[in-house]
């Protein structure tokens, strides 16, 4: 199928299947471009976040107003997100866009949004998708620094002086690498091995090796989607007995069925958004998550919570503005500690990173869920 049949078809199915039943009723349209990993690496987290995003429609939606989509697949690569972009930025119907891809491929959207001025709500956590702003572009999670900084206090604090990090070639894996080598030295961490792979790669052993040759007392993987399946399974297949840290997009159903069930991931620990340990954290956060679990009807995913807090951000950009693009952008702006799943969500014009550290922590996977350590 090419990139275009596919688009329209994943588009008119993503109407459909996005838009409930109370929706069926209303007559104003309202239109969101997305540019979302339906094929590729990311497409694990990217499935997951539409779905979060449904259980935001069906729970709460836009009052008096047909959302509409119009979905075009980057196929996870930067051109691809680019070229999507374009398409639906130059649609004048289309009010805002959302771009459900890696860092890498946000950053190529970055630099095309100005150009285009359009609202944007974004996935990715690299920091330089948020500072310096981008004045239509609004990421929505944490930036790297806070998740490194997570677990660096975490290294510390259960005295895990020996770090070993495994991570992409890509925007998103070097500045995690980055965020950990300034951390290190000043909380008495030694990284002891930095290994890389590239999207493509399917054989991991030399880099794991090497790290094993190290001696490492933490190894910290930010591999995601096909990636990460195999990294896993890797790890286990040698045998390696080193406490493992992995990066919150391992969260997904397509995760734990590509490694062999839930299960099989018991014990691997994960810097995760508060959102993902459910009514445990209490307050706001666990109330947005129990609607979110009645709208998808199943217990979510972290890319659940993702979709359902880019819901929540949409509905302040709509409701306090005229549904201008100019409009939507200058209310998105605006937007101060709003509750959401995986924490407030804030913005400023020098900074468009909407969550920060206080919305994550580390938790102990069991049967696919990250349970907050005890006391």
């Amino acid at each position: 199928m090419t990139l275009r049949a596919m688009a329209l078809a994943v588009g008119l199915a993503t109407a459909t299947a996005l838009t409930g039943g109370a929706a069926l009723a209303q007559t104003k349209d309202f239109k969101i471009g997305v540019v979302a990993s339906l094929s590729g690496t990311f497409a694990g987290p990217a499935a997951d976040s539409v779905e979060g995003i449904k259980g935001w429609i069906k729970a709460r939606g836009l009052p008096g107003r047909n959302i509409v989509f119009e979905t075009l697949d980057d196929e996870t690569t930067p051109v691809g997100a680019s070229n999507a972009f374009r398409r639906l930025a130059a649609n004048p119907d289309i009010a805002m866009i959302y771009a459900i891809v890696p860092s890498s491929s946000v950053m190529a959207i970055k630099s095309l949004a100005s150009e285009f001025k359009v609202p944007i709500i974004s996935a990715g956590a690299a920091d330089a998708i948020g500072i310096p702003a981008d004045p239509w572009l609004f990421k929505v999670t944490p930036a790297v620094k806070d998740f490194m900084t997570v677990l660096a206090k975490y290294a510390k604090d259960n005295n895990y002086k020996r770090i070993a990090m495994l991570n992409g070639t890509d925007a998103f894996g070097q500045a995690e690498i980055a965020g950990m080598r300034e951390l290190a030295p000043k909380l008495g961490l030694e990284i002891v091995a930095a290994e890389t792979y590239s999207a493509e790669d399917t054989n991991y052993n030399a880099q794991l090796a090497r790290i094993r040759a190290a001696r490492p007392d933490l190894l910290y993987s930010g591999a995601f989607g096909r990636n990460a399946i195999l990294v896993f399974q890797q790890f286990k297949q040698l045998g390696l007995n080193i406490h493992l840290v992995i990066g919150q997009s391992i969260v997904t159903a397509s995760f734990f069925t590509g490694i062999g069930g839930a299960k099989v991931a018991d014990g691997v620990m994960v810097p995760i958004q508060l959102g993902s340990f459910g009514p445990s954290v209490g307050g706001e956060s666990a109330q947005l998550y129990a609607e979110l679990e009645k709208a998808v009807g199943h217990q979510p995913t972290y890319f659940n919570t993702f979709g359902y807090d880019v819901g929540l951000i949409t509905e302040v950009g709509v409701a306090k503005s005229n549904g201008t693009r100019q409009g939507i952008r200058d209310a998105l702006e605006a937007i101060k500690d709003l509750p959401a799943v995986n924490g407030p969500v804030s913005y400023q014009p020098a900074d468009h990173t909407g969550q920060n550290d206080r919305s994550i922590a580390i938790g102990r996977l069991e049967d696919g869920k990250p349970v907050l350590p005890k006391k």
